[in-house]
């Protein structure tokens, strides 16, 4: 359980911590949230709708990299500065997405560059992601882990709601008129370039209290990769945690990051502005879910949040077959993202609780695999059922599948029963 903070200046230093991390996640998440909504719309721009296979194929190099290398990262930030990790990914991810409108405007950029763009941008989040979790219960000193993780996952969501709704609205015709098109989103991505630089400021004032250095000497990375994988498959509660994620990220991820635009472009024959506004529905009910799991939650089991989670996750999902309207879709994604919390939040804080601190960053990075990886083979795989299936049949099965994923959940006792 979370123990009491001893040092007088503690919260003081907590909470100027946790407040830089959180604005500048927000800052930068809100750039990300404007990458993430238009990078698929950009190929289809520039290759025209029936891109079905390229734009799976770019949002599938959002999260390639987590699959490829992204045990060894964690293995690094355990090793080296979990703050530093972040910093220098900030400032690398700057320059390269930056990158996109200059070729943009200089009239050389072609499709096949935005997948190799995400592709090395999301390289450096594989040392993020785990950083930033691993640090947390550092920066939070004592305090409550579920409340801490609940309240600081807001910045995500509010950065979804913001960074999609700025695309619903600066994209709308009616306002960009001509710039509606692939020059708007040239100019979005240059300003989520700039927010990356703001992140990198925020952490840059943070001041985590010293870690204690490690008393035996470590063995080499590469032995400690390995480490990390065998432990991962021993602990029963670990394991099961991990392939149950993965399998709910295959299912669910690829309908919500390449189903959806071809849904509101191809079923509703909408733009790019209603896929902005879908995306900031799906945040705000995501952020409302955080914010009554902070309220409500404390005292649940973190293992039954997960599952619950999932398989509200996909049954959430089985009304999209029957709904005619953009009204009654924005209804539906609302109520979605509802749920997600239970799973982001009580996976997050089962991690912090349970295991070591300095095994943290190999964990996360493990997490990352499986939500990250999986959801780029999700994103490839739906791509191709596209060719087969109309977007709102492949959001029915997705969360038939997803939602079973939890009641399967329900016979992984070590995971049930987790704290």
């Amino acid at each position: 359980m979370d123990s009491p903070a001893t040092d007088p200046a503690a919260p003081s230093r907590r909470g100027r911590n946790l407040f830089l991390l959180w604005l500048g996640q927000f800052v930068s998440g809100t750039g990300d949230s404007v990458f993430s909504v238009s990078v698929g719309f950009f190929v289809i721009y520039l290759l025209g709708p029936g891109a079905h296979t390229q734009v799976g194929l770019t949002r599938m190099m959002d999260a390639l990299p987590f699959l490829l290398f992204g045990a060894y990262a964690g293995v690094l930030v355990d090793r080296f500065s979990r703050r530093g990790a972040m910093l220098l990914s900030d400032i690398a991810r700057a320059l390269i997405v930056g990158t996109i409108p200059l070729l943009y405007f200089a009239g050389v950029l072609q499709w096949w560059m935005l997948p190799v763009a995400a592709f090395l941008s999301y390289a450096f989040v594989t040392f993020f992601n785990p950083a930033r979790d691993a640090i947390i219960p550092d920066l939070a000193e004592g305090a409550n882990l579920l409340r801490v993780n609940s309240v600081f996952q807001t910045s995500q969501q509010l950065a979804v709601i913001l960074g999609a709704g700025l695309v619903g609205v600066l994209l709308a015709p009616a306002i960009a008129g001509e710039r509606a098109g692939p020059d708007g989103i040239a100019w979005l991505l240059a300003l989520n370039a700039i927010a990356l630089l703001f992140s990198f400021v925020c952490i840059a004032l943070i001041r985590p209290p010293a870690r204690a250095a490690p008393t035996m000497a470590r063995p080499g990375s590469l032995r400690e990769l390995a480490d990390s994988l065998s432990s991962a498959w021993r602990d029963a509660r670990l394991r099961s945690l991990l392939f149950l994620t993965a399998v709910d990220n295959f299912f669910i991820m690829g309908p919500a990051i390449v189903g959806a635009m071809f849904l509101i472009k191809g079923t509703l024959g909408l733009e790019l502005w209603a896929y902005g506004v879908f995306e900031a529905c799906l945040g705000a009910g995501w952020l409302i879910g955080t914010l009554l799991l902070a309220r409500f939650g404390r005292n649940l089991r973190t293992g039954r949040l997960v599952i619950a989670g999932m398989f509200f996750d996909g049954i959430t999902y089985v009304p999209f077959l029957f709904l005619q309207t953009f009204e009654w879709f924005l209804v539906a994604i609302f109520a979605h993202g509802l749920f997600i919390p239970l799973i982001t939040v009580g996976r997050t804080t089962l991690i912090q609780r349970h295991y070591p601190r300095e095994r943290l960053g190999r964990i996360f990075a493990l997490v990352a695999i499986t939500v990250q990886g999986f959801t780029a083979l999700s994103a490839l795989a739906t791509g191709l059922a596209l060719q087969w299936l109309e977007p709102r049949e492949l959001f029915f099965w997705g969360g038939l599948c997803g939602a079973a994923c939890g009641v399967i959940g329900l016979s992984f006792k070590a995971l049930r029963r987790t704290e």
